[in-house]
């Protein structure tokens, strides 16, 4: 059985059209309290967020697992290469643990819906 993409399981799981799958992702991965400052932030400086919608169209595009774990590393070399800034600092970003989870939680479910006996 071929693995669905990350982006299908994801749209499939929280019931949204493929063209949204960037924004609710992003949304649902940001930390809590970024949600509050994000639209602020992407009214001021539309490229604030750009490695994180880089890191969530990369992320759709998985199609297990593993593929899904080389993209989380890279976005985590990526957030480690710029600390000092805002993004690290106070957390102004997408949280890799939260995707990391979102991430496991559908591959799962996929997984075990495909080895169950009809």
């Amino acid at each position: 059985m071929a693995s669905q993409q990350f982006q299908s399981l994801f749209c499939q799981r929280f019931r949204c059209p493929p063209e949204d799958y960037e924004k609710r992702a992003f949304k649902k991965c940001l930390y809590w309290h970024a949600r509050l400052l994000a639209p602020v932030l992407r009214r001021l400086n539309p490229d604030f967020f750009a490695a994180d919608f880089k890191f969530i169209r990369y992320l759709g595009a998985a199609t297990d697992l593993q593929e899904a774990t080389v993209d989380l590393l890279n976005f985590r070399d990526t957030t480690l290469r710029n600390r000092g800034s805002w993004r690290t600092d106070f957390r102004i970003r997408v949280s890799g643990r939260k995707a990391s989870r979102l991430v496991h939680e559908l591959f799962r479910a996929e997984h075990e819906a495909g080895v169950r006996p009809d």
